[in-house]
């Protein structure tokens, strides 16, 4: 075959292939129309999270009983808060109309976006003050602890923000590119059908139809379930370190510049609390250079926007002995804890 027809053949051949791989794809469309589930619909954050049912609605009734209640200061965080903080003993320190707790354990900065936003920005409450309660890189880490399932109690049907955020913080620059190849191909939805057979078939593969059932529930029910579970005296979350301490780097793709800037269009004063690890040898557990720097930046940007910073670390009377497990305080130094908030945050609570 002469030299230039071999070259033409191959540039066919290499285009065939091209097209092929950009058009074969296609056909998963037809097929998650046929298995995909009734009650699967698009993520509110498609751009994490496959197509599904939603484990619950948005939380109407938290939204009518914060409007009702009015109260002057709003908490939000996770089990650091809520083991810290006793809202009754501090609805009677302040008076007034007193604090409303949004605690939900194992949450992260996404939830608390969502939770400012959407059931105190958006719901236009009128609070004096709220509190956000985090640990060390928390606020700049938008993929930590971000749950679906425990996200659609504050979430609305779409979160495009959100969205953007997360996309950016997983795909980087090209994140619209992402979200295009996404959308023409609808590789989410076969994940969503795809995913759950793949998980399974090691099960599948290894006991009857019968005994696949019950070999899942006894994981589920008894070798994982929480009453197995050690407790442990370190943290349950580990300490950060390297690119978690780059502020200014992870800053554009976090929540914090969103809850801020809620906050001045809204009028409502903010609050930030770092709560204090559990200390070590009776001492507040030594801190990196570089978790020391993060801390001043984010200092610093926070003041630099009108928020409240304040930081447990250090604190003598914080010692070891009112912790519990890990970094959470004892159940019965609630009061304690909420005393001493009380007493040495008059700029916040004013």
């Amino acid at each position: 075959m002469p030299s230039s027809r071999r070259q033409r053949s191959q540039g066919v051949a290499l285009v065939a292939v091209i097209v092929g791989l950009l058009v074969v794809p296609l056909g998963l469309r037809a097929v998650n129309v046929a298995v995909r589930s009734p009650e699967a619909v698009a993520s509110y954050i498609p751009s994490v999270e496959s197509p599904r049912r939603r484990h619950m609605p948005f939380d109407v009734e938290a939204v009518a009983a914060l409007r009702e209640s009015s109260n002057d200061v709003i908490l939000i965080g996770d089990s650091m808060a809520g083991t810290r903080v006793d809202p009754g003993h501090l609805s009677r320190l302040i008076g007034g109309r007193g604090a409303a707790a949004l605690f939900h354990p194992g949450s992260g900065s996404a939830y608390w976006y969502l939770t400012f936003k959407n059931l105190v920005v958006n719901a236009r409450l009128r609070p004096r003050v709220v509190i956000f309660f985090f640990r060390d890189e928390n606020l700049t880490d938008t993929l930590f602890r971000v749950y679906p399932t425990a996200l659609d109690r504050v979430a609305r049907d779409r979160e495009p923000v959100l969205d953007d955020i997360l996309a950016a913080r997983t795909n980087g620059a090209f994140y619209q590119l992402h979200r295009a190849v996404r959308t023409f191909y609808q590789y989410d939805q076969t994940r969503a059908w795809l995913e759950p057979m793949l998980i399974n078939a090691p099960v599948a593969w290894s006991a009857g139809r019968r005994a696949r059932k019950k070999l899942l529930d006894t994981i589920n029910n008894e070798v994982f379930a929480l009453e197995a579970l050690r407790p442990m005296a370190a943290a349950d979350m580990q300490a950060g370190s390297g690119a978690a301490f780059e502020f200014e780097k992870n800053l554009p793709t976090s929540v914090l510049p969103e809850i801020l800037g809620l906050a001045k269009t809204s009028g409502i004063r903010v609050a930030f609390v770092r709560v204090q690890r559990r200390p070590v040898g009776n001492k507040p557990p030594e801190q990196s250079p570089a978790l020391q720097r993060y801390v001043r930046q984010l200092r610093g940007y926070l003041l630099a926007n009108g928020a409240l910073f304040h930081d447990d670390w250090g604190d003598p009377d914080q010692p070891l002995s009112i912790y519990e497990d890990g970094d959470h305080i004892g159940r019965g130094f609630r009061r304690y804890y909420t005393e001493l908030f009380y007493r040495k945050n008059p700029e916040i609570l004013r």
